[in-house]
């Protein structure tokens, strides 16, 4: 019996290296994705830190960071890689991605799965109810998932895509603080941006 348990203790654990398999495969098809996951988590964590996120949250947060966009490996070429804005069949799809990647999660079996499943299904909710996949309004969207979304607006505005140049980073924290109260929790943007002040370079 001992010689067994540490392989079913290890198994969640090489199911999340499996998931990471699938980023770098998802990095081959979209170059943006891989990076910007990478980002994303070490800026969650930062801000969970600032928080003071309990170390369980906070690693939930970050590996939800990680593999937030993990669901786009569902998504046709001709939507993840569309070189322009996506029109309204195609956003539709895109918005998939959310719910798909909670779902991969789950597969992990990981003991904290569904804690972190539903970070990854709700970063791209708003507080005014206008996100998806829920429309869920507020605080009814878990923390972590406003914190997520923050994070990944940030790293998106600052990143160069195909249908727009990196913004700098002062029309970036423009762009958040008006998105604050609307689409951003603004106490969590106000944080974020302190996060940013604080860190070197």
């Amino acid at each position: 019996m001992p010689t067994t348990a540490p392989h079913i203790d290890r198994a969640p654990d090489d199911l999340v290296a499996s998931l990471h398999v699938l980023t770098v495969a998802l990095h081959e098809r979209d170059t943006y994705t891989h990076g910007h996951c990478d980002r994303v988590g070490r800026l969650a964590g930062a801000l969970a830190r600032r928080l003071g996120l309990s170390r369980t949250r906070r690693h939930a947060l970050v590996l939800a960071a990680r593999f937030h966009d993990i669901g786009k490996i569902g998504i046709p070429d001709d939507v993840l890689l569309h070189p322009h804005r996506l029109d309204p069949d195609r956003l539709a799809i895109m918005r998939t991605h959310s719910a798909r990647g909670a779902r991969v999660f789950v597969a992990t079996g990981r003991e904290d799965a569904h804690d972190v499943a539903r970070i990854i299904r709700h970063h791209h909710e708003a507080v005014d109810g206008s996100g998806y996949p829920d429309g869920l309004i507020g605080e009814a969207i878990p923390l972590e998932a406003r914190m997520l979304a923050v994070v990944d607006s940030y790293d998106a505005m600052t990143s160069d895509r195909p249908y727009r140049p990196a913004l700098g980073v002062d029309q970036t924290l423009a762009r958040l603080r008006a998105d604050a109260a609307r689409r951003l929790d603004p106490d969590l943007v106000d944080a974020f941006i302190g996060v940013l002040h604080t860190s070197p370079g």
